[in-house]
């Protein structure tokens, strides 16, 4: 059951004695975003995106980026992101025999969930790095993005980056029927990347959505639902979340509307179709 609060409803001011940030991260089979927002007390919370990214400073608004990354052959990082995709790096990663690693969120993936792809394989891993640590070093790239982003475009941003650093709360999302071992290695992830601590303390600042109940929330908030809404009574709906390697479907009924309440009403589902270089290069 999912409790939210209906798309015409102000979020209600933020009830915390100090000031906090909760950043969101969604990595991507192919491509990668984040958001956040800044919880200041008895202040209703705005939700922010990042949108720059370096490598993409010539490009305003543009909220995601590959989820890539060019490992030296001492498995060193060399570029990520939307840098990976320049001509230079490209060039630079053949002359010197960088190692590209993408498609490795799939690498976390059940056992039970079996990948087609009409015959291509997922690529080596750099040396000395599992996919727990590949996943890690992408974390910690997105973070380094999101600090350098707040500390340089909020007033104050560097002094506010360091009042909040040690205690910020993050949301990791994972396709359907991810479960906890799934979790475990995200978290482990986190830690290695630098996130959080491995501490219980700092583990439990970490928290978890799938992408189904996240597009959900999406739907909802922006007003996609509106027609459903508008007569609860005799309605639910299908969410189905395409993305570059897996598509996420989920199932919803409308059980309340004050506040909205809605029920998962079907198992949700995560499906890994055919990939190609023609699909990804089109997502």
């Amino acid at each position: 059951m999912v409790n939210m609060k209906s798309a015409t409803e102000n979020r209600k001011p933020y009830s915390g004695l100090t000031r906090s940030l909760v950043i969101a991260i969604d990595v991507g089979t192919t491509f990668s975003g984040v958001s956040y927002a800044i919880l200041e007390p008895g202040e209703i919370p705005k939700i922010h995106g990042v949108t720059r990214f370096p490598g993409q400073e010539h490009v305003a608004g543009n909220s995601k980026i590959p989820s890539v990354i060019y490992y030296d052959k001492l498995g060193r990082i060399m570029a990520a992101g939307a840098e990976a995709d320049s001509s230079s790096v490209l060039a630079q990663a053949e002359d010197e025999g960088w190692i590209k690693t993408d498609l490795f969120k799939l690498r976390l993936r059940p056992r039970t969930m079996q990948l087609n792809m009409n015959g291509m394989r997922l690529g080596p891993l750099p040396r000395k790095k599992t996919a727990v640590h590949v996943f890690g070093d992408f974390l910690a790239y997105l973070y380094r993005c999101t600090r350098d982003f707040i500390t340089d475009t909020h007033g104050n941003g560097a002094q506010l980056w360091n009042a909040v650093e040690h205690n910020i709360q993050f949301v990791l999302s994972h396709p359907n029927g991810w479960e906890g071992p799934q979790q475990s290695k995200m978290r482990r992830s986190a830690v290695y990347g630098g996130l959080i601590p491995d501490t219980n303390e700092g583990k439990a600042r970490i928290r978890f959505v799938t992408e189904g109940e996240a597009s959900l929330h999406a739907c909802v908030l922006n007003g996609l639902a509106a027609d459903v809404l508008s007569n609860p009574s005799k309605h639910g709906f299908l969410i189905a979340d395409a993305g570059g390697g897996t598509l996420d479907i989920s199932a919803y009924a409308i059980r309340g509307t004050a506040p909205l309440v809605m029920e998962e009403i079907a198992p949700p589902d995560c499906k890994y179709p055919k990939c190609d270089s023609k699909a990804q290069a089109y997502t």
